[in-house]
């Protein structure tokens, strides 16, 4: 089972997500803000497959998590990005960053699940 680290200051969004991921076959490991998240991949115990985060995030940013995974022993960690900005400039600067998919909210779950199985193939 392939294990992905979901980072959402968002309760309601986290929770629901995470039950929709977990019914479709994935351990998902959630955090409410990146600080918690930029801990967890420094633990070389633990293993992700795939990092799914938000940007606006309390005590380090999405920007940081990216940042965090690109400076771990795993910077090839596939990343995706979900957030309610819509800016163009965003979009650029976290794809510049190393994310592999930039998902505007509101989004398609079933969407967000076919990124998510191509990238962890």
């Amino acid at each position: 089972m392939k294990k992905l680290l979901l980072v959402e200051d968002d309760e309601m969004l986290l929770k629901s997500l995470s039950f929709y991921l977990k019914t479709n076959q994935f351990d998902v490991l959630a955090y409410d803000n990146g600080a918690d998240a930029i801990e967890m991949l420094s633990d070389s115990n633990s293993s992700v497959d795939l990092v799914i985060t938000d940007l606006n995030l309390p005590f380090a940013g999405g920007q940081q998590v990216i940042q965090a995974v690109k400076n771990s022993s795993r910077p090839d960690l596939p990343i995706i990005v979900l957030t309610a900005s819509g800016i163009e400039s965003t979009e650029l600067e976290v794809l510049d960053l190393g994310a592999d998919e930039f998902i505007s909210k509101p989004f398609s779950p079933a969407i967000l699940l076919k990124r998510i199985q191509k990238l962890v193939k």
